[in-house]
Parts: structure tokens; C-alpha cells; sequence
């Protein structure tokens, strides 16, 4: 929750009070308010901001509050930290909002059961040629076609645009959209009491433009990682094909790989 603007007595005084439950932590309140002074401009790229102890003056928080909040700073890249020489600001806007690490499917679908839809659109289409490999060759038939904005906990700007495609077999979840909280690939397999067992993933780069840089708020142009995963059940059987577009900033992607010793 962004620290609204008062004046500076008052700002002190409103971090120094124990915090509502509903209220986020206030290593990251202190964090929200120093990235909106940094996006203001009170501390420009280039600058220093102020010693821990002042900070700790400031908002009357302990050493160890200021330092979790400036930690934020700089894993967000917001800011870079040098021994002898201080902190300085390198960026006004955090660099990566997500870092997903994924090492197997449990993983991918933790990782989906985390995020958020905001579906703009539900509609069945035929889909053409255009999508003849996105859609292993099935484009006789039409799909579930769904446009949705994704947003991840603590996020309050999208992250992402996501572009769905539903096998016509399993289509009829268009009618439990926005009645569940479950994620679409979760809620075809309870739907039909089949098995996601294999997920193809691929990944590619794009400048975000058109409807996509509309619907994130963005800059035509901007440069975008783009996330296609296909969801099988067995002998298969194409359920879902998900193409999830991040702008650059807003995404990470991390795995480990391990050599096979056997």
C-alpha cells in the first residue's frame, strides 16, 4: 500500500505506529515511500540516499526494518549498494517485478495457483491456419479463446498478457469463468477428471504492441518475454495452450540443471 502524501511530521508519525493487520509490513512501507521519492525525483538517479541511521531517524524504525526496505530497493535494482561509499539510486522504476523459478511441474502449477486472471474477454473462435503449429495441427474445430490481464500476490500492476486457447472437448469452462478461483488448467482437470501430466514450454522474445502494450499500459515497442506452454493429459491430448506475454522488466525466469550421474 503506497504511503500517501502528507507532510513529513505526519509521514513519521503514521510509520511509527503499530501496524493493522491488513496493512503490509513496515520494512515495506518504508520501501514504497523511498521508491515514490525516488520516482519523484527527490532522489534522482545518480544520488545518494540518505545513511541507514538517518533513515531509521526518519521514519523512527529500527536498523534492521530500514535495511529489509533497502534490500527491496536493491534486489528491484532500484538502487546498488558499495561498502565506504553509500547507496546509490540507479533507477527510478524496479527492474524485475517476478523472478519464476521452476525445477519441476509442481512448481509450475504452485506458480499458477499464485497468480491472478482478469479476464477482458471469453469467446469461441476459429482459429485458422495461423495457428496451425501453436495448436498441434487441430485447427479444424474452435476453440475457447480467452484474453486476460495477469497479475501476481503483492502486484498492483499487470504483469502479464495472456492469451488462452482451450481444446473444444473441454470448452465448456467458459460457463465457470469468474465463479472460481481455480486456475483453468486445475479447473479442466477437476471439470473432467483428467490428469495434466506433461507441460511443453517454450519461450521467445517480442517487442509488446498493438492491443497487448494497450492493455498493460506500456510503450509500443517495448521489449517482452513471451512464455507458451501446452498442457497434455495422456496419449497427448492437448488440453490448454497458454501464450503469456511480460514486458522485460516485469519477468525472470530462473532453473537449475543438474548433470544425470547415473
Amino acid at each position: 500500500m503506497a504511503i500517501p502524501h502528507v507532510n513529513k511530521e505526519k509521514k513519521i508519525n503514521s510509520l511509527s505506529k503499530p501496524i493493522a493487520r491488513n496493512e503490509p509490513p513496515r520494512y515495506k512501507q518504508i520501501y514504497e515511500d523511498l521508491l515514490k521519492e525516488i520516482r519523484s525525483g527527490h532522489y534522482p538517479v545518480g544520488s545518494l540516499l540518505p545513511t541507514e541511521l538517518q533513515i531509521c531517524g526518519k521514519y523512527n524504525a529500527s536498523r534492521h526494518t530500514v535495511r529489509e526496505a533497502i534490500k527491496l530497493l536493491t534486489n528491484a535494482s532500484v538502487v546498488s549498494r558499495r561498502a565506504g561509499y553509500g547507496t546509490k539510486v540507479e533507477s527510478t522504476e524496479p527492474a524485475t517485478q517476478y523472478t519464476q523459478q521452476i525445477s519441476k511441474l509442481s512448481d509450475l502449477f504452485s506458480y499458477i495457483d499464485n497468480a491472478t486472471l482478469l479476464v477482458k474477454s471469453a469467446k469461441t473462435v476459429r482459429v485458422g491456419t495461423r495457428l496451425y503449429k501453436l495448436l498441434d495441427g487441430d485447427i479444424k474445430h474452435s476453440w475457447l479463446n480467452i484474453i486476460a490481464i495477469k497479475f501476481l500476490a503483492q502486484q498492483r500492476s499487470a504483469v502479464a498478457h495472456s492469451q488462452v486457447y482451450v481444446h473444444p472437448d473441454y470448452s465448456s469452462v467458459k460457463s465457470d469463468i469468474g465463479k472460481t478461483s481455480l486456475p483453468l488448467s486445475m479447473l479442466i482437470e477437476k471439470k473432467y477428471s483428467q490428469k495434466i501430466i506433461e507441460v511443453h514450454q517454450e519461450f521467445s522474445a517480442t517487442p509488446i504492441i498493438g492491443d497487448i502494450a494497450l492493455l498493460l499500459k506500456i510503450k509500443a515497442g517495448t521489449a517482452g518475454l513471451v512464455i507458451t506452454r501446452k498442457y497434455y493429459f495422456d496419449k497427448n491430448r492437448l488440453a490448454l495452450v497458454t501464450v503469456t506475454t511480460f514486458p522485460y522488466k516485469k519477468m525472470k525466469y530462473s532453473m537449475s540443471l543438474k548433470f544425470d550421474m547415473s
